[in-house]
């Protein structure tokens, strides 16, 4: 396993520590995440706080899918659940904890037939077990999950990908609710196979509201050391863009205060939206 756990078996995946997490989604940084994203992460929180206190170890919510067009902030209310969760269930004497683990398609596939699903098994027996550490909490987080589990059925699947997907739906059958959850995003949801729909909560997740888009526009360029004037002539810049939909996504807004930065550097003017 790779990223920044450590004492962790090498089943897949990058590891986000707590420290990660705090750097990359503090509780300063909410404004990547819009109010009605905002409940569905408070939803989510008292969901899983409950199970895990309660030490429910079957319960009735196994984990959510995010689904949404890409670039809407879905693997970033994943993590901020983690992160929320992280700040709850907190590492003493060695103890507890949360490990958040970021895993897509290619943490998965394997070129020989059976090694992908020894692959998935290998996932969920070290989270069960705390990925080592002594009674660790797991976040399983599984970006773009149609790469992985795809619907059985479909144009695209292949005889692996049944395999896969039963293997699966064991393993998540068999969850104990009282340590792990597992949260899954998808920009195609008609690709994900309905065993796996049926399986979790499901939380649509929408373009985010305009100050959602001017606050990550904002920090992004606050964060390259560009002074609040140039971020004030970017924001009159980016609103326009955004209300007529020329901005919709973070993605979006990140690669237009990326065009900003890069031209602000070089001395020419950029506009907000690429033409």
């Amino acid at each position: 396993m790779h990223g920044h756990g450590h004492g962790q078996p090498a089943v897949g995946g990058t590891v986000l520590s707590f420290e990660d997490l705090a750097e990359q989604l503090g509780a300063d940084r909410q404004g990547a995440l819009g109010d009605d994203d905002r409940a569905l992460v408070d939803e989510q929180l008292a969901i899983v706080e409950h199970q895990w206190r309660q030490a429910v170890t079957r319960g009735l919510v196994r984990g959510f899918l995010l689904s949404g067009p890409p670039g809407v902030g879905k693997t970033t209310a994943a993590k901020r659940l983690a992160y929320e969760l992280g700040r709850r269930f907190p590492r003493h004497a060695g103890r507890d904890g949360v490990a958040t683990v970021l895993l897509d398609g290619s943490e998965v596939a394997r070129a020989k037939y059976g090694e992908s699903e020894q692959r998935i098994r290998g996932i969920f027996a070290a989270a069960a077990e705390g990925f080592g550490l002594a009674a660790q909490r797991t976040v399983l987080i599984f970006d773009d999950v149609e790469s992985i589990f795809l619907a059985r059925g479909s144009d695209q699947a292949k005889e692996w990908h049944y395999s896969q997907d039963s293997v699966f739906f064991h393993v998540v059958d068999g969850l104990d609710t009282s340590r792990v959850v597992l949260v899954l995003t998808t920009n195609r949801r008609d690709l994900i196979d309905e065993a796996i729909r049926d399986r979790f909560l499901e939380y649509p997740v929408g373009y985010p509201p305009a100050a959602a888009l001017l606050e990550l526009a904002n920090r992004s360029l606050a964060d390259q050391g560009l002074d609040p004037a140039a971020r004030a002539a970017f924001a009159a810049e980016l609103r326009p863009a955004i209300a007529d939909g020329s901005v919709r996504s973070l993605r979006d807004a990140q690669h237009a205060a990326a065009r900003f930065y890069v031209a602000r550097l070089a001395g020419r003017r950029a506009p907000a939206v690429a033409t």
